[in-house]
């Protein structure tokens, strides 16, 4: 069961934070994301307080992480989105993380199902999304879910990453 987080999982997705950055380490990276720098256990309590970060467990452990509001960065509008909408008509996906050792069973299309489903429960009517040009197993399974590219931009991601980033969308 998806849910909302608490103070409890603070942890678990920290630590699954830290097996993305050991695991790029070791294998080059896709997400372009820096240890101590962005996505960090501040990025996790703020989702938390805000009640916008949600988690998937398997059993004891943590398959997936992600934040989910109507918050769109600057350089969104920027981008030529193809369904153009009210900043209230829009969820944003920001920082799905599937823990390394859950990837490859499907829980980064069942995150984004839900991330649908919570849209259209709360009456939006686009789901919107960016990641990193470099991140392109992100891009492909987006693309395999419905989503379209709508541009590429540069962004200074959380005022803290500087990078070059792919913006998608769904109509939902």
């Amino acid at each position: 069961m998806i849910r909302k987080a608490t103070a409890a999982d603070i942890g678990a997705i920290e630590a699954s934070y830290n097996e993305v950055f050991d695991r790029e380490a070791e294998t080059g990276s896709t997400t372009s994301w820096i240890r101590g720098v962005y996505p960090t256990r501040e990025t996790i309590e703020r989702g938390v307080n805000a009640g916008t970060m949600y988690v998937y467990y398997i059993g004891e452990k943590l398959a997936a992480s992600v934040i989910l509001n109507s918050y769109q960065p600057a350089e969104y509008y920027d981008i030529p989105w193809e369904y153009p909408a009210r900043d209230e008509d829009v969820l944003v996906i920001h920082t799905l993380v599937v823990s390394p050792g859950m990837s490859g069973r499907g829980v980064g299309s069942l995150m984004v199902a839900f991330a649908e489903g919570l849209a259209f429960g709360q009456g939006k009517a686009v789901v919107r999304l960016d990641t990193n040009v470099t991140n392109i197993p992100a891009q492909r399974l987006y693309s395999k879910l419905g989503f379209r590219l709508a541009g590429k931009h540069h962004a200074l991601h959380e005022g803290t990453l500087d990078t070059e980033l792919v913006y998608m969308e769904h109509l939902l």
